[in-house]
């Protein structure tokens, strides 16, 4: 059960991070960096280090289970991630100073697979 808990923790600190770049378009640049960037960044790189550091530990706890088949939600969550992947490129090549719409591509990238492994720790854990 704690395990679990750990997992539902791992995938919210994932959202906070990915969250976080959503909120970069709306920051301002001009001068210098201000608190809120740096805030920013906190939630990005505290999100993310965090939720790593509990799906270390929850893979190394995950090899004494059985090996489990790969459910239909990891695999649309993992076709989330190529379609985020393949519209990023053109994103990047045709529309780089559209930060809204890079900045949303970058969120779905980044969360579809975060997620991809909260699910694959969940299927392991039940």
């Amino acid at each position: 059960m704690k395990l679990r808990v750990l997992n539902i923790i791992s995938g919210v600190l994932f959202f906070i991070s990915s969250s976080s770049l959503l909120i970069i378009p709306f920051l301002d640049f001009d001068d210098n960096l201000s608190v809120s960037a740096y805030a920013v960044a906190l939630l990005f790189w505290g999100g993310s280090i965090s939720g790593i550091i509990i799906q270390i530990i929850l893979f190394v706890t995950c090899k004494k289970y059985t090996k489990v088949k790969e459910s239909k939600t990891r695999q649309i969550v993992g076709v989330i991630f190529l379609i985020s992947v393949f519209v990023l490129i053109p994103i990047m090549a045709f529309w780089r100073d559209n930060e809204f719409a890079l900045s949303i591509n970058l969120f779905l990238l980044l969360f579809s697979i975060e997620i991809y492994f909260v699910i694959k720790r969940m299927e392991c854990l039940k």
